[in-house]
């Protein structure tokens, strides 16, 4: 799977060190993402000329740390709707960055944030392009790409 694999790297710690000034780094794709209690996933979908899905799956503490940031909190003293809001935008951000590699013309959806199922970690009718992981205060970050069948 080497789809956009160097872009979509460069995209999302791009989007991370200028957005909340945290370091990230790639990491190790472990066999699997393990339990997905305490995880959120952000997704968008775009469509036309390429049609499929960008997917963020990250730790309530990573996202909570995100808000922090994005909302000049105290160190965990957002909500988890402050959680779930920075999942959105980053999810909105990083998925419209890899919409505009894509052939035009295309758009992209809405972002959803939720509490990450065993059903997010894949998408019906979709194949995964791309997966790659992350490191931000020893947290993961994953970040998959997937194509409509």
């Amino acid at each position: 799977m080497q789809f956009l694999e160097e872009e979509i790297l460069e995209i999302t710690e791009t989007t991370w060190q200028s957005m909340l000034g945290l370091d990230i780094r790639p990491g190790s794709l472990p066999a699997s993402m393990g339990p997905v209690d305490g995880y959120f996933t952000g997704k968008v979908e775009i469509s036309g000329a390429w049609t499929g899905a960008v997917l963020l799956h990250g730790s309530r503490q990573l996202a909570q740390a995100a808000a922090d940031m994005i909302f000049s909190h105290e160190p965990g003293g957002g909500s988890e709707q402050d959680s779930l809001d920075a999942m959105y935008e980053l999810t909105n951000i990083i998925g419209g960055n890899i919409k505009s590699l894509l052939p035009e013309p295309c758009q992209l959806s809405l972002p959803t944030v939720e509490a990450t199922t065993d059903d997010h970690l894949r998408v019906l009718g979709m194949e995964r392009m791309s997966e790659l992981v992350f490191d931000c205060q020893d947290q993961p970050l994953f970040v998959s790409v997937w194509q409509r069948l």
